[in-house]
């Protein structure tokens, strides 16, 4: 038995509609695992609990975030900025600050007082550091790649 690849039966349109199908498969998945983790969470899961969800998540994440750099690629309808940077750490940072406030306040019933106020909010700050340095770097790396292809393009054209 040979082991030879298996040609690509589909046409131009169906390569594409399956690329699409492929697509929203991937990021259902994405938010489900994402939905689940935080409910998970809320309900008060430990990280132990957690482990599988989380591992799968930061695997498709780390997954499509390297090999998107790696092809200087960025979004359909998007370039970085350092403005979007700016206000797209923002929203984890939200959602990391009312996740954190339900689940002390509201879930496990702790007093609204200054320290847990203050950690919340400094746990906040801490997420959007974290993010826009990231997103940052992510930005520099795909200026650089795309740089470099786009030479690469030019070179191929001469």
């Amino acid at each position: 038995m040979k082991n030879k690849k298996a040609e690509n039966m589909l046409d131009e349109m169906q390569d594409n509609k399956l690329l699409k199908i492929e697509e929203f498969g991937f990021w259902l998945v994405f938010w489900v695992l994402f939905a689940v983790i935080l409910v998970q969470a809320l309900m008060g899961a430990t990280l132990k609990e957690l482990a599988g969800e989380v591992i799968a998540l930061l695997a498709a994440s780390v997954t499509i975030a390297f090999s998107s750099l790696k092809n200087g690629l960025w979004t359909r309808k998007y370039a970085p900025t350092l403005k979007g940077n700016v206000m797209a750490s923002a929203v984890p940072s939200l959602i990391f600050g009312v996740f954190n406030a339900v689940r002390a306040f509201v879930i496990l019933k702790k007093p609204i007082a200054f320290r847990p106020t203050v950690q919340i909010v400094a746990m906040c700050a801490g997420v959007y550091v974290l993010c826009f340095a990231l997103l940052e770097v992510f930005r520099l790396i795909y200026g650089r790649r795309r740089k470099k292809l786009d030479d690469i393009e030019e070179e191929k054209d001469r």
